[in-house]
């Protein structure tokens, strides 16, 4: 997949010299969690999110010195896979999207997972008899019951995947190292991987790859996930599904994927 098949075009943006208030309004009517910021000229200068102002009182204030200028940007033609590895290595929730010099679009971490989805879905629409291990993993995670879960796990089989699933919750201190913990002992239950060193770090990068997309959406907070990984050829993706919150029904559902190679 390009970025140009999974991002959102159109993207909102907003002048520099506007304030909080409007900042905080255009985020919350598009529901939304980041906007991008632009000059005079409609000249793009920087990006700011929701988390940019979170302590911020003074909603007269101008966006201008919470924009964060040192600006990553991705081309419409570039691949998916590089995209999700740059949005996962720099900790950041989405970046803007150019084509010929001008803004068409803004691709997030849930741009990328839909994307996945989507392109799982329209392969199964036209009979190709195509499953990546992203895919693979997104639906094992998702599964609600045993038997939805031992259909995945023989369904990756068959594609010539391994395939585990597990799940943990913990607080918020405790959450990335259960979700390291539980999936390598599950990879390995599942002959997943292999009890060596490089193949635990492996799945270790995996997992912190998903897990700090789910950090950026809800930092601070402990939850109850479950964690499906599938290893195919040469790397291994894991997906984190599940709700953040101190009363774990309370939370929304969210949907990572990470991916390492072995």
């Amino acid at each position: 997949m390009k970025v140009r098949d999974v991002m959102t075009k159109n993207p909102i943006t907003i002048e520099e010299d506007a304030t909080l208030l409007e900042a905080e309004r255009l985020l919350s009517i598009n529901k939304i969690g980041r906007l991008i910021v632009v000059d005079e000229k409609d000249k793009v200068v920087g990006i700011i999110t929701d988390g940019d102002f979170m302590e911020k009182k003074d909603l007269s204030a101008s966006i201008s010195s919470l924009v964060s200028r040192d600006l990553i940007k991705v081309e419409a033609e570039e691949p998916v896979k590089k995209v999700a590895q740059m949005i996962s290595e720099n900790q950041i929730g989405g970046v803007p999207v150019f084509e010929n010099g001008e803004l068409v679009g803004v691709i997030t971490a849930e741009d990328i997972v839909e994307g996945y989805v989507r392109q799982d879905q329209d392969d199964i629409d036209t009979h190709k008899d195509v499953v990546t291990p992203e895919s693979a993993a997104i639906y094992l995670a998702m599964t609600r019951s045993r038997e939805y879960e031992e259909y995945w796990l023989e369904k990756i089989r068959g594609y010539g995947y391994q395939g585990a699933i597990t799940q943990t919750g913990a607080s918020a201190e405790k959450l990335p190292i259960k979700l390291r913990e539980s999936t390598t002992v599950a990879a390995i239950a599942r002959d997943v991987i292999e009890e060596n060193p490089r193949q635990k770090m492996a799945i270790s990068n995996a997992v912190k790859d998903a897990y700090s997309q789910l950090a950026l959406i809800n930092p601070g907070l402990g939850g109850g996930f479950k964690i499906a990984v599938v290893k195919g050829d040469g790397y291994v993706c894991v997906a984190i599904f599940g709700r953040f919150g101190h009363a774990l029904v309370d939370g929304t559902e969210m949907l990572t994927i990470g991916t390492s190679v072995i």
